[in-house]
């Protein structure tokens, strides 16, 4: 009989929900303040929900203590300076590409009525707190890391000349990981800053008033949560919480499936290829004369974006697209392994209705042709994503006892291709997992 045990997870459901209920009750404060700037109160927010969690985990889940850190507290070394002093050189080159990458895409713009105008006024509040605190932090990770040659110093160590100990694997792994952090922390940011400045803003006695109030509140409520949780996962990508990158999605499939689901890829694809509901025939005017049943479809898609948003807690201090951040196995993910990338596309066809003929036939189907191509990128993500963590053999262990444990193992049967397979996810990748700091 194969083993259904699922292994433990490397966050603790308790401890976040306690990182969120801190966060709900500052969201709270923050509506019946208003002192605080918008930069203030999305850091009010972000350090509501890290913090609690930040000390939970260092104090009971003793996430330093752990192997996969890389760090050994019990046997510092004696310093290297020359050594800190190429790291620092490697750190402030990515910084500096970090920058680069910025500057060449017109997307990110400067202008204060542009999508990232929040995320640039956080980076010139931050930028010299990133230069100078990372002296004394690289100094302790020279003592305290077991192998202190990590990425930034072979990226220090290529700029110096010196490539004969360089590993470029590792140094590629590097800078996939920062253009993760760029890419989303940017993006995922600057959403939270409008919804909480939405949140601390808005009539709770207007949101209130009727259901369809209460459904467009608790709809942009729910999803700035979503964002604070990702972006505090994207900001403490930090050793001593074990919650560094381990690796990055290495395959070309793996990142175009990602990327185009957010901007500003995805306003292209679907203005221009995949605009599934562009007749506007939603949910809410299909049942606008129904109340009863427009509560009741109303409640089913908040309910299935309470599981998106739980999926996104299960991860902590520890989300991120594209990265493996360690095995989360608890929560939503006891039940099946994409939790978020099921509610969300089952949520799309309660909200866009496109088998509800409002036209031609013909109309109907290429509509639900369309939401089903978003539905296989979606797939497309979840397999290159188990490729991808099938080279952590607790992963493995994961995915086969959901083999047997998932809401949705019926389904292997009328579709065999969908029962997970180690060894076949395992050999489809060829670049190996490197850790780095």
């Amino acid at each position: 009989m194969p083993d259904t045990a699922l292994p433990a997870s490397c966050t603790s459901l308790r401890i976040n929900l306690i990182g969120l209920a801190s966060l709900i009750v500052a969201l709270l404060w923050l509506r019946a303040t208003d002192s605080l700037s918008p930069l203030q109160t999305s850091l009010v927010a972000l350090c509501a929900y890290a913090v609690p969690i930040m000390v939970l985990e260092l104090s009971f889940l003793k996430t330093w203590q752990r192997k996969s850190t890389g760090l050994a507290f019990t046997q510092p070394a004696a310093w290297n300076l020359p050594r800190v002093a190429i790291r620092l050189l490697g750190y402030y080159a990515t910084l500096g590409c970090v920058a680069c990458f910025y500057l060449l895409f017109p997307a990110y713009s400067f202008s204060p009525d542009a999508l990232y105008a929040p995320y640039w006024q956080l980076l010139q509040q931050v930028w010299p707190w990133l230069i100078l605190l990372a002296v004394p932090y690289f100094m302790l990770l020279d003592r305290y890391l077991r192998e202190p040659r990590d990425a930034c110093w072979q990226v220090g160590m290529l700029l110096t000349g010196r490539s004969g100990e360089v590993r470029l694997q590792v140094v590629i792994q590097h800078f996939l990981g920062w253009l993760v952090k760029a890419f989303f922390l940017a993006l995922m940011y600057s959403y939270l800053a409008g919804d909480v400045t939405y949140f601390t803003s808005v009539s709770f006695e207007v949101v209130f008033r009727d259901f369809q109030s209460s459904y467009d509140f608790l709809w942009r409520s729910l999803f700035m949560l979503d964002v604070i949780l990702s972006a505090a996962g994207y900001i403490l990508t930090l050793r001593i919480l074990d919650a560094h990158m381990r690796s990055v999605e290495p395959t070309v499939t793996g990142w175009l499936a990602a990327l185009v689901c957010y901007a500003p890829f995805w306003a292209i694809v679907y203005r221009e290829l995949l605009n599934y509901d562009a007749d506007g025939f939603t949910w809410g005017v299909w049942l606008a004369d129904h109340p009863q049943l427009y509560a009741a479809w109303g409640s089913v898609i908040l309910l299935l974006v309470v599981i998106y948003v739980l999926s996104t807690l299960a991860f902590g201090l520890r989300f991120s697209n594209l990265t493996h951040r360690g095995i989360i196995t608890n929560g939503p993910y006891r039940y099946c392994k994409h939790p978020a990338y099921v509610s969300k596309n089952i949520s799309w066809w309660l909200i866009s209705i496109p088998f509800i003929p409002t036209g031609s036939n013909i109309e109907v189907m290429l509509h639900c042709m369309m939401l089903l191509v978003i539905n296989l990128i979606y797939f497309i993500r979840a397999r290159t994503e188990e490729r991808h963590l099938s080279r952590d053999p607790v992963y493995v262990q994961y995915a086969l006892a959901m083999n047997r444990r998932s809401v949705f193992r019926w389904l292997t049967v009328p579709f065999p291709f969908l029962e997970y397979r180690p060894l076949a996810a395992r050999d489809s990748l060829a670049m190996p997992r490197v850790d780095y700091g």
